[in-house]
């Protein structure tokens, strides 16, 4: 027996006009005036080991 099953698609919004506007500013602001862009060893490490366990349970589950 194969049982499948399926994620349900949802929408994805759209934001367009004054509100698309809004949003692209809030980023370009946030990516100037409040990125840490600071190099950590220590946060690449723990970033790489959260990548690394993603992939095994990846791995294990067959999900590519």
């Amino acid at each position: 027996m194969i049982i499948i099953m399926a994620i349900p698609v949802t929408n994805i919004p759209v934001l367009t006009g004054e509100v698309a506007e809004r949003f692209i500013e809030q980023c370009e602001y946030n990516s100037k005036h409040l990125a840490g862009s600071e190099w950590s060893q220590e946060r690449e490490d723990r970033f790489n080991r959260i990548m690394a366990r993603s992939l095994e349970l990846q791995r294990k589950l067959g999900v590519r």
